[in-house]
């Protein structure tokens, strides 16, 4: 039986390489599966198991659902599987229903009609920073729906605080709080998009987790990246939750070892389960 296994759609990105050299540095057996080589009939036993979100352009949500249907009637805990099996696809729109539902202080998504220059449109299964578009005029918003349709975009108004931030929520206390900044001319703070990173120590940090804290446990969510700006009004708002966010920037920015926590509270909880 193995300690943990990850499943991803892309074995070789960061966050399953360090998942699978922490492990090895606490003496834990763990195994790497692609999404597209996995046999169902064939899945080896093991403790705990981590389930990275696959792109959404693919066809793998049914895939990663039977996975983890096989693992939770086998006892393993699955990191995150109440969220799950309570949202398969935690989109933008469903996210956007919850924050609502939830009260949870957000960007609020606008009919087009509403919206005024500048203002931002994204896909809504965008992911790291694609497909997200600052709208300055007409010509902006003809050559955005070229390339998508009008009904799979969203619509939000351009917020001026400058900066984002990216906190990561697990086992329901705070590992820590990074800043992103956009590079000069761009908008666009995602670290995988050039975005400048540091460790954020703001005096509203206290304000920054309790939010963050309320949209992981209303998500369900035992491991969580939560994006948040502040709004026009001054106030801290959530952009989205990330359930399988990427955290090289968020280690390098903060000296936080997220792949060693992450492995840590799974052997807590694989001990509650």
């Amino acid at each position: 039986m193995f300690d943990l296994l990850v499943f991803t759609q892309y074995p070789r990105a960061y966050a399953p390489k360090r998942f699978n050299s922490e492990a090895l540095l606490q003496g834990l057996t763990l195994q790497l599966f692609d999404y597209d080589k996995v046999d169902v009939n064939k899945l080896p036993n093991a403790k705990a198991v981590i389930l990275r979100e696959p792109n959404h352009s693919s066809k793998l949500y049914d895939l990663r659902d039977r996975i983890l249907k096989h693992y939770f009637r086998r006892k393993s805990y699955v990191l995150n599987q109440r969220s799950y099996f309570k949202w398969s696809i935690l989109d933008k729109i469903t996210q956007h229903k919850e924050f609502k539902k939830a009260g949870i202080p957000h960007i609020p998504l606008l009919e087009m009609s509403e919206v005024e220059y500048p203002f931002i449109a994204k896909n809504k299964l965008g992911s790291h920073g694609d497909s997200v578009y600052k709208i300055e005029c007409k010509e902006d918003l003809d050559n955005v729906l070229i390339k998508h349709r009008k009904a799979d975009l969203l619509f939000q108004e351009f917020q001026t605080s400058g900066f984002d931030l990216r906190v990561i929520v697990l086992g329901g206390r705070v590992l820590g709080i990074m800043k992103r900044t956009p590079k000069e001319g761009e908008f666009l703070s995602n670290y995988s998009q050039g975005g400048e990173i540091e460790k954020y120590n703001g005096d509203d940090s206290a304000e920054i987790e309790k939010i963050s804290i309320q949209a992981a446990k209303h998500f369900k969510l035992d491991y969580v990246g939560v994006d948040l700006m502040k709004g026009n009004d001054g106030e801290w708002k959530v952009l989205e939750v990330n359930r399988a966010c990427q955290f090289k920037g968020f280690e390098k920015a903060t000296g936080v070892n997220v792949a060693k926590n992450v492995i840590g509270a799974l052997q807590g909880l694989t001990l509650q389960s």
